[in-house]
Protein backbone atom coordinates (compact mmCIF):
# COMPACT_ATOMS: atom_id res chain seq x y z
CA UNK A 1 0.00 0.00 0.00
CA UNK A 2 1.50 3.74 -1.24
CA UNK A 3 2.58 6.38 1.51
CA UNK A 4 -0.76 8.12 -0.05
CA UNK A 5 -2.90 5.58 0.10
CA UNK A 6 -1.63 5.67 3.69
CA UNK A 7 -2.03 9.09 4.23
CA UNK A 8 -5.56 9.42 3.16
CA UNK A 9 -6.86 6.20 5.21
CA UNK A 10 -5.53 7.79 8.41
CA UNK A 11 -7.02 11.04 7.39
CA UNK A 12 -10.59 9.58 6.81
CA UNK A 13 -10.15 8.24 10.34
CA UNK A 14 -9.02 11.05 11.78
CA UNK A 15 -12.10 13.28 10.33
CA UNK A 16 -14.47 10.26 11.54
CA UNK A 17 -13.33 10.65 15.31
CA UNK A 18 -12.84 13.82 15.96
CA UNK A 19 -16.92 14.34 14.07
CA UNK A 20 -17.61 11.58 16.40
CA UNK A 21 -16.56 14.02 19.18
CA UNK A 22 -18.91 16.48 18.59
CA UNK A 23 -21.11 17.17 21.42
CA UNK A 24 -24.57 15.80 21.03
CA UNK A 25 -26.11 19.29 21.99
CA UNK A 26 -24.95 20.47 18.63
CA UNK A 27 -25.68 17.94 16.73
CA UNK A 28 -29.44 18.12 17.68
CA UNK A 29 -29.52 21.81 17.77
CA UNK A 30 -28.06 21.88 13.77
CA UNK A 31 -30.55 18.67 13.09
CA UNK A 32 -33.88 19.99 14.30
CA UNK A 33 -34.69 16.53 15.16
CA UNK A 34 -37.77 16.16 16.84
CA UNK A 35 -36.69 15.61 20.24
CA UNK A 36 -36.22 18.03 23.44
CA UNK A 37 -34.53 17.45 26.53
CA UNK A 38 -34.02 19.05 30.00
CA UNK A 39 -30.26 18.03 29.98
CA UNK A 40 -27.86 16.55 26.88
CA UNK A 41 -24.48 15.14 27.96
CA UNK A 42 -22.08 12.97 26.00
CA UNK A 43 -21.30 13.39 22.40
CA UNK A 44 -22.68 12.30 19.23
CA UNK A 45 -21.35 9.13 19.16
CA UNK A 46 -22.27 8.54 22.36
CA UNK A 47 -24.96 10.72 24.94
CA UNK A 48 -27.22 10.46 27.43
CA UNK A 49 -30.74 12.71 27.18
CA UNK A 50 -32.84 13.52 30.55
CA UNK A 51 -36.20 14.31 30.66
CA UNK A 52 -36.44 13.40 27.00
CA UNK A 53 -39.83 14.18 25.07
CA UNK A 54 -41.30 13.99 21.17
CA UNK A 55 -43.91 16.45 21.23
CA UNK A 56 -46.29 15.63 24.17
CA UNK A 57 -44.89 12.58 24.57
CA UNK A 58 -42.14 12.06 28.21
CA UNK A 59 -39.29 9.36 27.26
CA UNK A 60 -38.04 10.03 30.51
CA UNK A 61 -34.01 9.05 29.85
CA UNK A 62 -32.77 8.38 26.60
CA UNK A 63 -28.94 6.58 25.75
CA UNK A 64 -28.43 7.84 22.11
CA UNK A 65 -26.05 7.32 19.55
CA UNK A 66 -26.25 9.42 16.01
CA UNK A 67 -25.20 7.96 12.95
CA UNK A 68 -22.01 10.21 11.05
CA UNK A 69 -22.36 9.19 7.20
CA UNK A 70 -25.65 10.64 6.95
CA UNK A 71 -25.02 14.11 9.01
CA UNK A 72 -22.31 14.50 5.47
CA UNK A 73 -25.63 14.85 3.46
CA UNK A 74 -27.52 17.02 6.05
CA UNK A 75 -29.52 14.62 7.46
CA UNK A 76 -29.65 12.98 10.75
CA UNK A 77 -30.61 9.51 12.37
CA UNK A 78 -30.05 9.06 15.86
CA UNK A 79 -30.31 5.73 17.21
CA UNK A 80 -32.33 5.89 20.91
CA UNK A 81 -33.27 3.83 23.81
CA UNK A 82 -35.42 5.26 26.42
CA UNK A 83 -36.77 4.07 30.01
CA UNK A 84 -38.49 6.17 32.71
CA UNK A 85 -41.39 8.10 30.66
CA UNK A 86 -44.48 6.85 28.85
CA UNK A 87 -42.56 4.79 26.25
CA UNK A 88 -39.90 2.14 27.02
CA UNK A 89 -38.09 0.93 24.22
CA UNK A 90 -35.69 1.27 21.51
CA UNK A 91 -35.90 3.28 17.79
CA UNK A 92 -34.09 5.64 15.73
CA UNK A 93 -35.49 9.40 14.96
CA UNK A 94 -35.17 10.39 11.50
CA UNK A 95 -34.83 14.10 10.83
CA UNK A 96 -33.31 16.30 7.28
CA UNK A 97 -34.22 16.88 3.93
CA UNK A 98 -37.91 17.47 4.05
CA UNK A 99 -37.87 13.99 6.07
CA UNK A 100 -39.14 13.75 9.51
CA UNK A 101 -40.32 10.32 11.65
CA UNK A 102 -38.54 7.49 13.06
CA UNK A 103 -38.14 3.32 12.35
CA UNK A 104 -37.21 0.42 13.92
CA UNK A 105 -39.50 1.70 16.79
CA UNK A 106 -39.87 -1.28 19.02
CA UNK A 107 -40.89 -1.30 22.68
CA UNK A 108 -44.14 -0.44 24.87
CA UNK A 109 -45.87 2.79 25.09
CA UNK A 110 -48.97 3.73 27.50
CA UNK A 111 -52.23 3.98 25.79
CA UNK A 112 -53.78 6.87 27.86
CA UNK A 113 -50.48 8.64 25.99
CA UNK A 114 -52.27 8.08 22.65
CA UNK A 115 -55.87 9.06 23.55
CA UNK A 116 -57.61 6.11 24.93
CA UNK A 117 -57.73 7.28 28.81
CA UNK A 118 -59.96 5.28 30.94
CA UNK A 119 -59.60 1.91 29.79
CA UNK A 120 -58.76 -0.42 32.71
CA UNK A 121 -55.30 -1.77 31.17
CA UNK A 122 -51.71 -0.49 29.86
CA UNK A 123 -49.72 -0.78 27.44
CA UNK A 124 -49.70 -0.95 23.62
CA UNK A 125 -46.48 -3.15 22.36
CA UNK A 126 -44.92 -2.32 18.98
CA UNK A 127 -42.18 -4.34 17.22
CA UNK A 128 -40.81 -2.46 14.26
CA UNK A 129 -42.49 0.17 13.51
CA UNK A 130 -41.44 3.14 10.93
CA UNK A 131 -43.38 6.31 10.35
CA UNK A 132 -42.17 8.39 8.06
CA UNK A 133 -43.34 11.65 6.54
CA UNK A 134 -41.59 13.68 3.83
CA UNK A 135 -43.02 17.81 3.92
CA UNK A 136 -45.67 16.79 5.78
CA UNK A 137 -47.00 13.51 4.41
CA UNK A 138 -46.86 10.12 5.34
CA UNK A 139 -44.86 8.10 3.30
CA UNK A 140 -43.62 5.28 4.72
CA UNK A 141 -45.75 2.99 7.81
CA UNK A 142 -44.81 -0.55 8.51
CA UNK A 143 -44.37 -3.04 11.53
CA UNK A 144 -47.17 -4.64 14.01
CA UNK A 145 -49.00 -3.23 16.73
CA UNK A 146 -50.64 -4.99 19.73
CA UNK A 147 -52.18 -4.57 22.68
CA UNK A 148 -54.37 -6.16 25.72
CA UNK A 149 -57.59 -4.10 27.20
CA UNK A 150 -60.26 -4.64 29.97
CA UNK A 151 -60.21 -7.52 32.65
CA UNK A 152 -62.49 -5.58 34.92
CA UNK A 153 -64.37 -2.30 35.41
CA UNK A 154 -65.86 -1.32 32.11
CA UNK A 155 -64.20 -4.41 30.10
CA UNK A 156 -65.05 -7.12 32.06
CA UNK A 157 -63.51 -9.60 29.50
CA UNK A 158 -59.89 -9.34 28.72
CA UNK A 159 -59.65 -8.15 24.44
CA UNK A 160 -56.72 -8.85 22.46
CA UNK A 161 -55.94 -6.29 19.92
CA UNK A 162 -53.43 -5.90 17.04
CA UNK A 163 -52.76 -4.32 13.37
CA UNK A 164 -50.61 -2.73 11.17
CA UNK A 165 -49.77 0.59 10.35
CA UNK A 166 -50.59 2.51 6.97
CA UNK A 167 -50.25 5.99 5.31
CA UNK A 168 -54.00 6.97 4.82
CA UNK A 169 -54.67 10.06 3.24
CA UNK A 170 -51.91 11.74 4.25
CA UNK A 171 -51.79 10.30 7.60
CA UNK A 172 -49.84 7.35 9.91
CA UNK A 173 -53.10 5.63 10.55
CA UNK A 174 -52.66 2.15 13.11
CA UNK A 175 -55.80 0.58 12.86
CA UNK A 176 -56.29 -2.30 15.61
CA UNK A 177 -59.57 -4.50 16.11
CA UNK A 178 -60.14 -7.52 18.71
CA UNK A 179 -63.13 -9.11 19.89
CA UNK A 180 -64.22 -11.00 23.05
CA UNK A 181 -67.45 -12.84 24.44
CA UNK A 182 -70.11 -10.48 23.97
CA UNK A 183 -67.53 -7.71 22.79
CA UNK A 184 -65.66 -5.67 19.64
CA UNK A 185 -63.26 -3.23 19.87
CA UNK A 186 -62.24 -1.00 17.01
CA UNK A 187 -59.76 1.98 17.91
CA UNK A 188 -57.72 3.79 15.11
CA UNK A 189 -55.07 6.27 15.77
CA UNK A 190 -53.76 8.87 13.51
CA UNK A 191 -51.13 11.02 13.15
CA UNK A 192 -50.21 13.91 10.99
CA UNK A 193 -46.86 15.10 9.83
CA UNK A 194 -47.85 18.92 11.75
CA UNK A 195 -47.64 16.46 14.97
CA UNK A 196 -51.61 16.89 14.99
CA UNK A 197 -53.09 13.08 16.31
CA UNK A 198 -56.26 11.55 16.94
CA UNK A 199 -58.11 8.67 18.28
CA UNK A 200 -61.14 7.22 17.78
CA UNK A 201 -62.14 3.99 20.32
CA UNK A 202 -65.65 2.38 19.23
CA UNK A 203 -67.29 -0.15 21.08
CA UNK A 204 -69.56 -2.81 20.23
CA UNK A 205 -71.51 -4.54 22.91
CA UNK A 206 -73.90 -7.17 22.62
CA UNK A 207 -74.72 -6.77 26.50
CA UNK A 208 -77.03 -3.84 26.83
CA UNK A 209 -76.45 -3.05 30.30
CA UNK A 210 -72.93 -1.57 29.34
CA UNK A 211 -74.73 1.50 27.82
CA UNK A 212 -74.90 3.47 30.88
CA UNK A 213 -71.17 2.39 32.03
CA UNK A 214 -70.04 3.61 28.14
CA UNK A 215 -72.42 6.93 28.46
CA UNK A 216 -70.86 8.14 31.68
CA UNK A 217 -66.86 7.21 30.40
CA UNK A 218 -67.65 9.91 27.49
CA UNK A 219 -68.61 7.24 24.37
CA UNK A 220 -71.64 8.51 21.90
CA UNK A 221 -74.11 6.15 20.58
CA UNK A 222 -74.38 5.05 16.82
CA UNK A 223 -76.77 2.33 16.45
CA UNK A 224 -75.37 -0.74 18.10
CA UNK A 225 -72.11 1.14 18.37
CA UNK A 226 -70.51 3.23 21.22
CA UNK A 227 -67.15 5.78 19.73
CA UNK A 228 -65.17 8.32 21.56
CA UNK A 229 -62.83 10.54 20.16
CA UNK A 230 -60.28 12.44 21.03
CA UNK A 231 -57.98 14.50 19.48
CA UNK A 232 -54.34 16.15 20.31
CA UNK A 233 -50.74 18.38 19.30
Amino acid sequence: MSDRRLLLIFAAGLAVMLIALIPLSAVLAWSRAPVTATRVEGTLWSGRLTGAAIGALPLGQVRSRMEILPLLTGAARLEGEARGGAFTGKGRLISGGGKRGADRVSGMIALDQLGFAGLPSGALKLTGVSLLFDRGRCIKAGGKAAAQVGGSGLLPQPVALSGTPACIDGRWVLPMAGEAQGLRIESQFSLAGDGGWRSDLILIPTDPTMAQALGAAGFTQDGDRWRRTVEGR
